[in-house]
Formats: C-alpha cells, sequence, structure tokens
C-alpha cells in the first residue's frame, strides 16, 4: 500500500515542478567582468544576464529574431 501512495506523490510532484518552458534548454555560461553570458547550447539564444542570475525560460523566440 506504501509503493502506490508513494509513486502517486512522486507522479503529482514532478507535475508541479516540470516546467515546459525550459524543457530543451541547456544552457551555458560565460562570464565577463560586469555580466554573464548565457549560450543555449540546442537552440542556440544567447542572452546576457546580470552576475548572479540565471535565465528562467526559453529565448528561442527572442534569438530568431
Amino acid at each position: 500500500m506504501l509503493i502506490p501512495v508513494l509513486l502517486i506523490v512522486a507522479f503529482v510532484l514532478l507535475l508541479i515542478y516540470n516546467k515546459p518552458e525550459t524543457r530543451l534548454c541547456r544552457w551555458r555560461e560565460y562570464r565577463m567582468s560586469e555580466a554573464t553570458r548565457w549560450t543555449c547550447v540546442h537552440c542556440g539564444a544567447t542572452i546576457d544576464y546580470p552576475k548572479g542570475q540565471s535565465p528562467t525560460r526559453c529565448h528561442r523566440e527572442d534569438a530568431a529574431q
């Protein structure tokens, strides 16, 4: 009885914490003096963020423009 309950709890947690907007993104960080450049290996998007922050969503649409 315990195993099915644990499986259901694990499935619900996966649904809650799943981020489909960044599922395929694989961000690589390149540090610079004042900012950090992030490049997605999957889609090729590049974005600059302040130090200490990382991308939280896919920027594929931004890179296509």
